[in-house]
């Protein structure tokens, strides 16, 4: 939802390497950022008077900062695998789990992962922890196939799984939520809509990464992509994550990406103006940066303030 009474801030290496803990009101609203130059590439020398966030249009102070100075720094995240256990993806569990093995290696030592599954139904197999051998046994739980999708359901679940249960701060550290779905991208049961599941991991600061195993039509072309449902939900990307395609059933080098990606994040926070903190109301998060060239892709495109 919206800020912490307490946020610890990590020093970058051009002010001092020592934690200092600084009181923010529980009105800070936060917004995650990645930022590319026109090849792709990952642009993490940014610094603070170097990016714009705007409320509703107008420009706001940026209260809180943090990038990514040195990659032994990484936040430290709450992660969810959700594993697709029906007939057109659970096959591959194998290959996940020794891929996820590699991920855990590659991120921040604090960090807490779960494990769910999902076919007609959504089974939560791990809750959070930070033993890789729970979240291997958990992957091993995963290996029933068979069924048809609950998509939507099963990110629902993620982010509720997240928003209850996973840790706020990690070893004085904000803790990222993050949500990676792997999948064939199409939903044939659930119950709950796309729009909705957007909106809700938009309020719990959710990004969610998709691994898709696709499939293709021959075209005039040649070989096209079909597309999903996930895809045309827009979902990953209006959480601020990223679909990776997994062309070769190699999940390894898309593990990494993903740990590459979040190491190369921004968080930025700022007080809303005084008679929108709880005035009940959506509002809109732009994100912008100075230096010319390059894009941005931020973790949330608004918030709903409090009633109240």
């Amino acid at each position: 939802m919206i800020g912490w009474l307490l946020l610890a801030l990590l020093l970058g290496e051009g002010i001092g390497r020592a934690r200092a803990q600084i009181s923010l009101r529980s009105d800070l609203v936060t917004v995650d950022v990645t930022v590319f130059d026109a090849e792709g590439n990952y642009v993490t020398d940014l610094q603070r008077d170097e990016f714009e966030l705007r409320h509703d249009g107008v420009p706001q102070p940026i209260a809180f900062f943090e990038a990514q100075i040195r990659p032994e720094l990484t936040r430290p995240l709450a992660v969810v695998f959700a594993l697709d256990t029906s007939g057109s993806v659970g096959p591959q569990i194998a290959e996940q789990q020794q891929a996820a093995r590699q991920f855990l290696s590659l991120i921040h030592p604090g960090s807490v992962f779960a494990v769910i599954g999902f076919n007609d139904r959504v089974r939560v197999f791990q809750k959070f922890t930070n033993d890789p051998t729970r979240i291997e046994r958990a992957f091993e739980r995963a290996r029933e196939i068979g069924g048809r999708t609950r998509l939507y359901d099963a990110l629902d679940r993620a982010i509720t799984l997240l928003s209850r249960e996973a840790p706020r701060r990690r070893d004085g550290r904000i803790v990222r939520r993050v949500v990676i779905v792997i999948t064939d991208g199409f939903d044939y049961t659930s119950t709950i809509s796309h729009t909705e599941v957007i909106h809700r991991a938009n309020a719990a600061e959710v990004t969610i990464y998709s691994i898709t195993l696709p499939s293709y039509v021959l075209s005039v072309t040649g070989r096209r992509r079909v597309p999903t449902l996930l895809d045309a939900s827009g979902i990953v990307r209006q959480t601020g994550g990223r679909d990776f395609s997994a062309e070769e059933r190699d999940f390894t080098p898309i593990f990494k990406a993903i740990a590459e990606e979040i190491r190369a994040s921004y968080i930025l926070a700022y007080y809303p103006p005084p008679e929108h903190r709880r005035d009940g109301r959506f509002h809109e998060i732009t994100v912008t940066v100075r230096r010319p060239g390059l894009i941005v892709r931020q973790s949330r495109r608004g918030y709903l303030a409090p009633q109240g």
